[in-house]
């Protein structure tokens, strides 16, 4: 089981393409997991679906040099109409389970200041096209302002609370919000009674700490990827596998680094498809696979990896530019990303039970989650990455 909540605040303050929709979301996802780690030391989890969507609805106010960053960073299309029909066409797909063990949301809110003017026609396209629920607040309350907009949210059926404290509106006009949650039930769950405490090593092989290690044997799409240099696993959410993680482990002396660089010679649309066409020629074979029962939290701001990324006039007073959001000079202070996900032997029912068979282990695969890895949690059919991250600083949870 995983469970995942993600929060992205987009405050601003006062002062001042040919390929498919769907490829556009993951076509950045890969860089931004791989500069926020850079920022975090490595350990971290993002949503890169939820900031992609804030970033859709930032680039709907957004004009001149402003949008073109925006756009060139995030794949976006330069014509405005289809953008948001891609949007909410891609959304539609990925927010949609088809399985009751996943549940998925995504809420999207704006909050402005009483006094805040805002252009009616950018207003409607957020109510209306970015489905936000839109609340005018005193702002010059911040403590009280924090408070109603938190019950806004939590009311709303998102999973979190105190998403937003008082600093944030202390010095905003407008404030834009996603909220993003991810509940999935293993299709195989692990058996509680097979997890057992285990070293974990660095990338040089050295102890540097413990885990409760998972077990179990299962039937799941497995290969070693010479391009990767490393071994990737599937591991399934729920009976239809609409929803399923991704774990990219290292061989050798490669690194977690070294994989997020080969990753531009094959794309995770490449390899779906390569563990398909391998299950449907050789069959599905049992691997024994072992993965640390782990919690990862992040609390990021934003503004460095979007930086790396290309994304500068946003952030600068005097060079942001957002004619569709007000005639008010504006621009994005911080863009702040909260993160957290949970990996169980089986979810939110404790007393689920495990059909692994533990029969002859003679030449049986082994994937071994005792090093750093990389996990992505995707939506298949759009190749969508929901979240990702790395997992290497390891804890006994």
């Amino acid at each position: 089981m995983i469970t995942i909540v993600y929060i992205l605040g987009f405050l601003v303050a006062v002062g001042n393409c040919d390929i498919d929709y769907s490829d556009r979301p993951r076509n950045f996802s890969i860089e931004l997991v791989h500069f926020t780690a850079q920022q975090t030391g490595g350990h971290v989890v993002v949503s890169p679906f939820g900031i992609w969507t804030l970033m859709n609805g930032i680039a709907l106010g957004a004009t001149g040099g402003t949008y073109e960053e925006i756009r060139r960073a995030f794949f976006l299309p330069r014509n405005e109409r289809k953008m948001i029909i891609g949007y909410g066409n891609l959304t539609k797909i990925v927010l949609n389970p088809t399985t009751p063990e996943v549940t998925l949301t995504s809420k999207n809110f704006m909050f402005l200041d009483r006094y805040f003017q805002i252009n009616d026609e950018f207003l409607s396209v957020i109510q209306t096209d970015f489905q936000a629920t839109v609340s005018r607040l005193d702002f010059n309350d911040p403590k009280e302002a924090a408070k109603t907009a938190n019950g806004y949210i939590q009311n709303s059926g998102a999973r979190v609370s105190n998403v937003l404290t008082s600093e944030d509106f202390a010095e905003s006009r407008m404030i834009l919000t996603n909220v993003i949650s991810f509940k999935g039930l293993w299709g195989l769950p692990f058996n509680k009674t097979d997890t057992i405490e285990e070293k974990f090593y660095n990338e040089r092989r050295e102890p540097i700490g413990r885990v409760n290690m998972m077990y179990q044997r299962g039937k799941f799409p497995y290969g070693f990827f010479k391009e990767l240099n490393g071994h990737v696993l599937e591991l399934p959410y729920g009976s239809d596998g609409k929803y399923s993680m991704l774990i990219l482990l290292p061989f050798g002396a490669n690194t977690t680094t070294d994989m997020y660089m080969r990753l531009e010679t094959i794309s995770l649309k490449d390899i779906f498809r390569i563990l398909q066409e391998d299950a449907e020629n050789y069959g599905v074979e049992d691997v024994d696979v072992r993965i640390p029962r782990f919690k990862v939290s992040s609390n990021i701001v934003m503004n460095k990896p979007l930086n790396d990324m290309g994304v500068y006039k946003v952030f600068d007073p005097l060079k942001s530019s957002f004619e569709r959001v007000t005639k008010e000079p504006l621009f994005v202070s911080a863009i702040v990303h909260k993160a957290e996900i949970e990996v169980t032997e089986s979810g939110t029912v404790a007393a689920a039970s495990s059909t692994a068979d533990f029969a002859d282990r003679i030449s049986t695969p082994s994937f071994a989650g005792n090093r750093p890895f990389i996990y992505f949690v995707m939506e298949k059919s759009t190749t969508t990455m929901i979240f990702g991250g790395i997992y290497s600083k390891p804890a006994v949870y």
